[in-house]
């Protein structure tokens, strides 16, 4: 008589997905060096010739900590995104961050607009060429 295959021992190719999933070291290693390298360089900006003072070593903690936290959050949702979503987004990002790094040398908010537009812009372009001719 013939039996079911299930009977012999064989299994479903079929895995059950674990309760846990643990992220890749770069996953929260990267941003975390941004995020410390960024706080760095503002701190490094603002003590620049002048006085050092508790808000400005505040600004530069959480200025590292935001965009740690940014870089975290949007590189757990980018490979969701379409490539030109996910070059905007890091357009937004690296534009934004060059901007107000810009400020913090006490320029005008015109000319760091213009500085995270066109580091923006600049982002966006080579992200987009990067994702499109590195397409699955």
């Amino acid at each position: 008589m013939a039996t079911p295959s299930t009977l012999h021992g064989h299994r479903a190719a079929h895995r059950r997905p674990s309760a846990h999933r643990h992220l890749p070291a770069a996953a929260v290693g990267v941003p975390l060096l941004l995020g410390v390298v960024y706080g760095l360089y503002t701190a490094f900006i603002l003590s620049s010739g002048h006085v050092f003072s508790t808000a400005k070593t505040v600004l530069s903690i959480v200025s590292g900590l935001v965009l740690a936290v940014l870089a975290f959050g949007f590189g757990r949702i980018q490979h969701s995104l379409p490539k030109e979503a996910r070059a905007a987004g890091y357009g937004v990002l690296i534009g934004g961050a060059m901007g107000f790094l810009y400020s913090m040398t006490g320029s005008s908010v015109l000319s760091s607009s213009f500085i995270g537009a066109g580091f923006g812009i600049g982002a966006v372009i080579a992200t987009f060429y990067l994702f499109y001719t590195h397409e699955d």
